[in-house]
């Protein structure tokens, strides 16, 4: 792309092209957002390139890439994901998408939320949530399931009835479900086709 040709060194910029690209499909940040995350990319991973693309011609960059490759589909699956989520919520279960980038990270962007719960006097009994890296698979095409890791706040419920609740809901929404019931095993929901796209709504 004749963009690639302002920044010198040539990893840079297929990482920043994979990066939009990423983000662009996974449908949860807007175009000053994604520019930012490149900027911080570019900042901490190539020093040196930082003064040769102008936020400006990021946003350009971003817009035509967006143009070209976001979901225009109706959202139909992400849709009926999140409703799942929002059923979860009303049992006491923490449901986040896209927490962290690793499942410890999602863990713990999950306690907090379960924190912020707790100090508005609610109680948080377990959570469930996918990573970026789970999601990344699924945009990769890289397997047929996608993952969600889950857990327990208290003795009771225990994890494998916070994991039966969670399995369940996914089955009542229409989802093909695939786990072992343990709690050591994260719950799969195969062959779903990501279809989410930003709206300037979010």
């Amino acid at each position: 792309m004749e963009w690639k040709n302002k920044i010198g060194e040539e990893d840079c910029a297929d990482e920043l092209e994979k990066m939009i690209l990423d983000a662009i499909k996974a449908g949860f940040l807007s175009n000053d957002e994604i520019s930012e995350d490149c900027t911080d990319y570019i900042e901490e991973n190539y020093p040196d390139e930082c003064e040769k693309i102008p936020e400006e011609d990021f946003l350009e960059i971003i817009e035509t890439l967006r143009s070209e490759f976001q979901n225009t589909e109706n959202q139909e699956n992400f849709l009926k994901l999140d409703s799942v989520f929002t059923s979860l919520r009303k049992q006491g279960i923490v449901a986040l998408h896209c927490a962290g980038y690793t499942q410890s990270e999602g863990f713990e962007d999950c306690n907090e939320t379960a924190s912020e719960l707790h100090e508005k006097g609610e109680r948080a009994a377990g959570c469930c949530f996918y990573t970026e890296q789970d999601l990344q698979h699924i945009l990769d095409e890289d397997g047929a399931l996608f993952y969600f890791s889950f857990g327990n706040y208290f003795e009771n419920p225990t994890a494998e009835e916070i994991g039966q609740t969670i399995a369940d809901a996914f089955k009542a929404a229409g989802f093909c479900v695939q786990w072992d019931g343990t709690a050591k095993t994260k719950i799969g929901i195969r062959d779903f086709k990501w279809d989410k796209h930003y709206s300037d709504d979010e």
